[in-house]
């Protein structure tokens, strides 16, 4: 969405970063509604380049709503994935349990080979998808057999017991992300539009002092 606005508005005369990085922010902006944004940007634009850009707007409006429902259902799929891993762990747990001892971890070391060819093939593309690796069976403290998820995005850094509580935390700390990149993207679009809003008021300082000398010639 971004590289489209740059290059659209350069298309049209106008290479400014501050210009478009504020654009960005207002399209960012989830407090504004769609015909909100079309207007602020469109008259900001029309202000600040004496052009009218209105059908590069509601594209750009667009691209960025069809981005964050994109981001939006990546994280459904993460926390699906997260919840079909988490009761695969709980049945593997209660099938342990129910064995008991050594026969419990045998079965459970069998337990693959058990699964269907299509939920062999649900796990791994979730496995491949999400990063996850297999079940492993470990030797606990106590020595009973335990069972345990590595995350290879996380260095292989065991997964926490409640993996649905672990997405829960993804969620919440992908969430915290945005919000710190917004209100830090959002203090710059502010800076750049007082330097906009600054150099405007500059330009028509001059241009009245020009009118004001040239009526004085005369």
């Amino acid at each position: 969405m971004s590289k489209y606005l740059a290059e659209e508005l350069a298309r049209g005369g106008v290479d400014d970063e501050a210009i478009v990085e504020y654009c960005v922010g207002l399209l960012d902006d989830g407090s504004m509604d769609a015909g909100e944004k079309e207007e602020a940007i469109g008259g900001y634009l029309e202000s600040a380049t004496e052009t009218d850009f209105g059908a590069v707007v509601r594209r750009a409006i667009e691209l960025a709503a069809d981005e964050r429902r994109q981001r939006e259902a990546e994280t459904q799929q993460q926390a699906a994935a997260a919840r079909q891993l988490a009761q695969e762990r709980e049945r593997a747990e209660l099938q342990r349990d129910a064995q008991g001892g050594a026969q419990g971890q045998q079965q459970q070391s069998g337990q693959q080979k058990q699964l269907s060819a299509e939920e062999r093939r649900q796990r791994e593309h979730l496995l491949k998808t999400y990063g996850f690796q297999e079940p492993e069976i470990v030797e606990g403290r106590d020595g009973e057999a335990e069972i345990v998820y590595r995350d290879t995005a996380a260095d292989r850094a065991e997964l926490p017991a409640e993996i649905n509580d672990n997405a829960a935390r993804v969620a919440e700390k992908e969430r915290a992300m945005r919000e710190s990149s917004r209100l830090a993207h959002q203090k710059k679009v502010e800076r750049e539009k007082e330097l906009l809003e600054k150099d405007r008021l500059r330009k028509e300082k001059e241009r009245r002092r020009t009118m004001k000398n040239e009526k004085r010639r005369m």
